[in-house]
């Protein structure tokens, strides 16, 4: 007997959205920058004063160590200080890429709910560390609602910088269709060169540097709390 498989019921289809994408170049990008800096940094003259992108990365640095410590214990100084650290200069490029044209990779919901898995993961680990496994799981599902509270930073984290982005893409996006509606009755166009910059001022630039230092501040509270419980 012969069987002949229909290749419409058999097809399957993969879809990488664009967002994805993106999100490896600016990994990319980031990987080939820090190896150029560490680089430079090896061979640097210690005695001499840094400048260039030596001074950028140790000034970066400095300003980290001094924030951070505001908020996380010593300990972490080795462990959390730079996955913070790498966190931010990820998340500030990937608000700031639409300024460039790239569609930010924070704008799609599958990345920032896995970056705000991380801290969940985080926070849960801490909490074990400070209660013990079994006060941990007890405290986790007596009473029940406590498993709503322990996710609430998940969706919390996650849905506010998906939410603050996209929407931020979304009005930008009405408002070129807006102004090009608009520059066809007009002989020359004086509303783009006016509007949009301020508009991208505020959408891109202060919008995704504010929701890069929530983002951050929020998920090192959360967890030195748990951590200051030990």
């Amino acid at each position: 007997m012969l069987y002949i498989m229909d290749p419409t019921i058999c097809s399957i289809h993969i879809t990488i959205q664009v967002e994805l994408i993106f999100s490896l170049i600016i990994t990319a990008l980031l990987c080939a920058f820090f190896v150029y800096a560490g680089y430079k940094i090896k061979k640097a003259d210690p005695l001499k004063k840094p400048r260039g992108i030596v001074l950028v990365v140790e000034e970066a640095l400095k300003m980290e160590q001094n924030y951070f410590s505001t908020l996380l214990p010593k300990r972490c100084e080795k462990t959390l200080y730079p996955y913070f650290m790498m966190l931010a200069i990820y998340l500030l490029v990937s608000n700031l890429s639409g300024l460039i044209g790239f569609d930010s990779p924070t704008s799609n919901y599958s990345i920032t709910l896995t970056l705000a898995l991380i801290t969940f993961i985080c926070i849960q680990v801490a909490k074990v560390k400070s209660n013990g496994i079994f006060s941990y799981i007890k405290g986790m599902l007596l009473p029940p609602t406590n498993i709503l509270s322990a996710i609430a930073p998940l969706l919390s984290l996650s849905l506010r910088l998906f939410g603050n982005v996209l929407s931020g893409t979304i009005l930008m996006s009405l408002i070129y269709n807006a102004i090009g509606s608009l520059i066809s009755f007009l002989p020359i166009d004086i509303l783009s060169p006016l509007i949009t910059p301020v508009l991208h001022a505020y959408f891109d630039v202060f919008s995704g540097v504010l929701q890069t230092f929530i983002f951050v501040t929020l998920s090192s509270i959360f967890i030195s709390i748990e951590m200051n419980e030990e």
